[in-house]
């Protein structure tokens, strides 16, 4: 009984600690008509870096929501064909933040890059 009501207690003061304010929802999206592209990096504040490490195919949808002030972003994504139909969008709280087509050649790899750090109101 009292580990029950320690446990409470814990899960009440965490849950109050949490400030809502700094709740921002990230999204990411790739659309085109390419099929797929052949790498993906995610970066979504300080929880969330993932790098595919092989194809993904096309359409992609992600959404994460991120607790924080100062969010690190980053969207990027490869493809062999430097022409491919590929468009990234990155959305913060449903306002588009900033929307790429077009490939730059980093290091022989084709890419397109969206990054920066969102300031939370």
């Amino acid at each position: 009984m009292l580990r029950n009501l320690a446990i409470l207690i814990t899960t009440l003061f965490v849950a109050s600690c949490t400030n809502l304010d700094d709740r921002h929802v990230f999204n990411y999206k790739i659309e085109g008509s390419a099929e797929f592209v052949d790498d993906m990096h995610v970066v979504m504040g300080p929880g969330l870096d993932w790098r595919a490490g092989e194809q993904i195919d096309l359409p992609v949808d992600i959404t994460h929501e991120i607790f924080g002030q100062e969010l690190v972003y980053k969207f990027e994504a490869d493809h062999s064909n430097p022409n491919a139909d590929v468009n990234l969008q990155v959305y913060i709280d449903g306002e588009l933040i900033e929307e790429k087509s077009e490939f730059t050649s980093v290091d022989g790899t084709n890419r397109i890059t969206i990054s920066g750090t969102f300031i939370g109101d």
